[in-house]
């Protein structure tokens, strides 16, 4: 807790990197750290992520399929173009500003946060749904017409 804060900690959003997602996409990669929470959860075997919609508060819950998950990262794809929860998949269409949330579970197939096989949170962030890169790289011209006299 912060000391007058009125009894409100941080934003949970100031110290995490927001992940981005394309809309009706069929290739996004994520790269998020829940493993770390297996250092202080009981024992699980599968990633659930919540997306809310922070405009909408529409849930989207898929089961991450994880291509590398180790100490340092975990890299997952997820398609956004088929709504196919337990295959890995989402649909979303709606671009703008979601909240994803990743438990750790035993189960391969759920989707409810609240269910027992669910051992607990791992990792909350930002996560933008765009159509726009999440970056681009400025084309740079040298003029190439320079003398240089010593």
């Amino acid at each position: 807790m912060l000391q007058g804060g009125g009894g409100r900690g941080l934003s949970p959003f100031l110290s995490l990197r927001m992940i981005h997602l394309t809309p009706n996409a069929a290739n996004n990669r994520v790269f998020v750290s829940p493993f770390e929470a297996r250092k202080f959860l009981p024992s699980f075997t599968h990633y659930l992520m919540i997306l809310k919609n922070n405009a909408t508060e529409k849930e989207h819950p898929c089961i991450l399929s994880t291509v590398i998950d180790n100490e340092r990262y975990t890299r997952a794809d997820i398609p956004t173009n088929n709504d196919d929860p337990a295959g890995g998949s989402v649909l979303i269409t709606e671009s703008g500003l979601y909240t994803f949330t990743i438990y750790g579970q035993n189960s391969a197939t759920n989707k409810d946060p609240n269910n027992v096989s669910v051992v607990g949170v791992c990792e909350v962030g930002p996560c933008r749904v765009s159509a726009e890169a999440a970056w681009t790289i400025p084309e740079v011209t040298i003029p190439d017409n320079v003398i240089y006299y010593e």
